[in-house]
């Protein structure tokens, strides 16, 4: 039995080196799968960094010209819409003046017309009452020209 206890002992240190020789391989293949990520994780990163930057550009120049499309569009938009405005404002004021004439009612610039007439009345009627005061005052002829 000696015999066949050393055996053993020599097929059990036969297996302890193989289970070490492959823990060792393992731990190895471990390192080496670590360092090829370490290498392409940071050629990665890079790639990345650099296909980012570039669809940022595209995309930005693509946000660009759509932003340039719809402020023309918006510009010409309310371009029509000033027009269209611009001649409803025309229309509707020469119906209400259409109205207004129709019903004799005088303008703005017609009341401001006719004030000014009366103003200017006014100050010949006050010229033509100073004269006369002055002129009743005196000795000579101050009755023919109260009748005239």
């Amino acid at each position: 039995m000696s015999n066949e206890k050393k055996k053993e002992t020599e097929k059990e240190k036969k297996e302890k080196h193989e289970w070490n020789e492959r823990a060792k391989e393992i731990w190895l293949a471990g390192l080496g799968a670590l360092s090829a990520v370490e290498e392409e994780g940071s050629k990665l990163f890079r790639n990345l960094v650099d296909r980012g930057s570039t669809y940022e550009k595209k995309r930005k120049e693509q946000m660009d010209e759509l932003w340039k499309e719809v402020s023309k569009r918006y510009e010409k938009a309310e371009g029509q819409v000033g027009e269209s405005f611009d001649k409803a404002e025309d229309r509707v004021e020469h119906n209400l003046k259409s109205i207004i004439t129709g019903m004799g009612i005088p303008t703005r610039k017609e009341i401001q017309e006719l004030s000014n007439k009366v103003d200017a009345l006014n100050k010949k009627i006050d010229q033509m009452k100073e004269k006369k005061s002055s002129g009743s005052g005196s000795a000579k002829g101050g009755k023919k020209q109260g009748n005239s």
